[in-house]
């Protein structure tokens, strides 16, 4: 169909009651999870269930034949130069890739967006591994390896189509880069393309084999909905690295005997016949030709799905950093690359990554979000979404920090929002082909309504306090004097006020009393990671680390400073204060902050420093 977004999304928009009755009480914003599956798709092959017996039969391998031709010809990829293996998901895809070169030395790069499952073959990288942050690093890792006069060099590198974070889309021109790189030697460095989120809108074009990565690992169900099944598209030039595999599982063989020996040769007429282990999930590969045939019907190309998201992200993406609150400050903390374009098929998919912010700078919880959303009839996603370098860079956070934050209780599917004022996670809202302008629209709305902050019919002086822009004092150990940050500033250092208190070591009792602790003025240095405690009248510093929890609290040393053991910490805060002190830090603020901005304890736990007994 001809491509005109207001006739496109009122297409969409028609077809949804029918095709996706699943949306009618709900706004689904989570297609870089999974897209969904059209009434149509499911209603043909239940039909074709119904009215073919599939088996280990004739019909059966026909049918996932002509499946694996399919997906070939949904790439413009040439059955002479590509195969297909079908493997579980992509994560699968990715292992059965790892698992061949494991066999083998070999060296690993891969990219700092990548998806969980791509970083994890660095522990199988017997050579060594790199994480990888822009396109200079790639140039100088593959020269390394073509410096390298060592035949048994042999390298791999992976990175995504698209960022499952944020979106952001690398350059799918690398594969071709890297290999002229190497241009004239027998390959030895092979590229790895995770294409599982980019696939949910976008398709590469396979049609020059020459510039096409030698792997490609997808999951359908990203695409369709369903099935949930995913492939390894192989550039049979590269297919010879991916024989030294040790491990054959059934019909994998020609011929094997254990008895009075071991003897087994490998089919070996395709690739996939020696790589697909065990019975393939036929149903679901003969799901499969109907899930191509129906999307066909009815989104069009896949450039018009692209273009149709894309119109739909650069309008949120608009709408969003549009929105203040009544002192003017954002509401939105968006995390985009700079190499991106909201818009810009070629650079940015349709993912949004994003905090919501307060008034005064500080964050909403991406947990408190995420309930108030799923009330109010949204399916999105928040967290760590798989994407460890992505997370930290975008968020900022150093190796030290996301050990601590650890060490503090984060993990992954956790509660724990904002840790040292900065978010553990992130929001993540993504778009598929069956999205429609109206999702956006209730989304905005259902922004404005719950998390815009509003002055009106307030009180002058309330007003005058919101847009205050004096200094701001900021005590880190509750009591004791405190840092002063300019007011920029402040929504950085905001959650480090009170994180920390005074005990008295004998009792147990919790000290708060500005009379008795306003000799000691606390300071915190978020970037290199430390606590400084001076004794205001004698200038005398006591620094502590943040890198280590304080039950674990021990003889450290770093580069920025030198830190004291507990003992000495417990010594010089009695010596100083004049009563026998510990210092502890407070329990995890549900720092995680309702959204009215008021804050709740979960509980009164307190990690103490060097103080096995302390009553609470």
């Amino acid at each position: 169909m001809d491509f005109s977004h207001d006739l496109y999304n009122a297409h969409v928009a028609q077809l949804r009651s029918s095709e996706y009755p699943q949306l009618a009480n709900t706004t689904y914003l989570d297609h870089a999870g999974t897209t969904l599956y059209a009434t149509s798709l499911i209603d043909a092959y239940q039909h074709d269930l119904r009215t073919h017996l599939f088996s280990a039969s004739d019909l059966s391998t026909q049918r996932i034949e002509h499946a694996r031709l399919a997906v070939l010809d949904y790439f413009n990829a040439d059955p002479n130069h590509f195969d297909v293996v079908f493997t579980a998901n992509a994560t699968a895809a990715i292992k059965l890739v790892a698992d061949c070169f494991r066999d083998q030395d070999f060296r690993y790069g891969y990219h700092k967006d990548a998806h969980t499952s791509l970083v994890a073959v660095r522990e199988l990288a017997s050579l060594g591994a790199q994480c990888l942050a822009c396109v200079e690093d790639i140039d100088d890792w593959v020269q390394a390896g073509i410096d390298n006069t060592d035949t048994t060099n042999l390298s791999l590198f992976a990175y995504p189509a698209q960022s499952n974070m944020n979106g952001y889309r690398p350059p799918l021109s690398w594969s071709s880069r890297i290999r002229s790189l190497h241009q004239g030697r027998k390959q030895d460095i092979f590229v790895l393309l995770d294409a599982a989120s980019y696939l949910t809108t976008g398709r590469p074009d396979l049609s020059d084999h020459d510039a096409a990565p030698d792997f490609i690992t997808l999951s359908f169900y990203k695409i369709f909905g369903y099935p949930d099944l995913g492939a390894l598209l192989v550039r049979k030039s590269a297919s010879t690295v991916l024989t030294h595999r040790k491990y054959f599982g059934g019909g994998t063989v020609n011929q094997l005997t254990v008895i009075g020996g071991a003897f087994r040769t490998l089919r070996s007429q395709n690739l996939h016949d020696f790589l697909e282990d065990g019975t393939l999930p036929f149903h679901n590969i003969i799901a499969l030709t109907h899930a191509i045939n129906v999307q066909r019907h009815l989104f069009g190309t896949a450039e018009d799905i692209s273009k149709h998201t894309a119109h739909l992200l650069a309008w949120l993406y608009a709408r969003l950093t549009s929105l203040k609150h009544s002192n003017h400050r954002p509401v939105f903390e968006i995390y985009g690359d700079r190499n991106a374009t909201y818009g810009d098929v070629k650079t940015q998919g349709p993912i949004l990554a994003f905090n919501v912010l307060r008034s005064d700078g500080t964050y909403v919880g991406k947990t408190h979000f995420e309930r108030l959303a799923i009330d109010c009839g949204f399916q999105l996603r928040t967290g760590g979404v798989c994407n460890p370098d992505g997370i930290a860079s975008m968020l900022d956070l150093a190796y030290w920090e996301v050990r601590d934050n650890f060490a503090h209780g984060v993990q992954c599917g956790g509660d724990i929002d904002v840790m040292g004022a900065k978010p553990t996670g992130i929001i993540r809202v993504s778009l598929g082909a069956m999205s429609i302008m109206s999702d956006l629209e209730r989304f905005v709305d259902f922004v404005e309504y719950f998390l815009v902050e509003n002055t009106t019919g307030t009180s002058s002086l309330a007003t005058q306090a919101m847009q205050d822009t004096s200094p701001k004092v900021v005590a880190p150990v509750e009591g004791c004097s405190g840092m002063i940050v300019a007011h920029a500033d402040y929504p950085r250092y905001r959650n480090w006020h009170n994180q920390w208190c005074v005990l008295n070591s004998h009792t147990g009792a919790l000290v708060k009393s500005p009379s008795e602790l306003s000799s000691i003025k606390a300071t915190v240095e978020p970037k290199i990671g430390v606590l400084r405690l001076t004794h205001v009248k004698t200038d005398s510093t006591f620094s502590i680390s943040l890198r280590e929890h304080p039950s674990s609290m021990g003889t450290l040393s770093t580069q920025a400073i030198d830190v004291y053991t507990a003992t000495d910490l417990t010594d010089w805060l009695t010596a100083t204060l004049g009563f026998p002190a510990a210092l502890a830090r407070h329990p995890l603020v549900d720092a995680n902050t309702s959204l009215d901005g008021t804050t709740r304890l979960v509980s009164y736990q307190l990690a103490v420093y060097n103080l096995p007994h302390a009553r609470y």
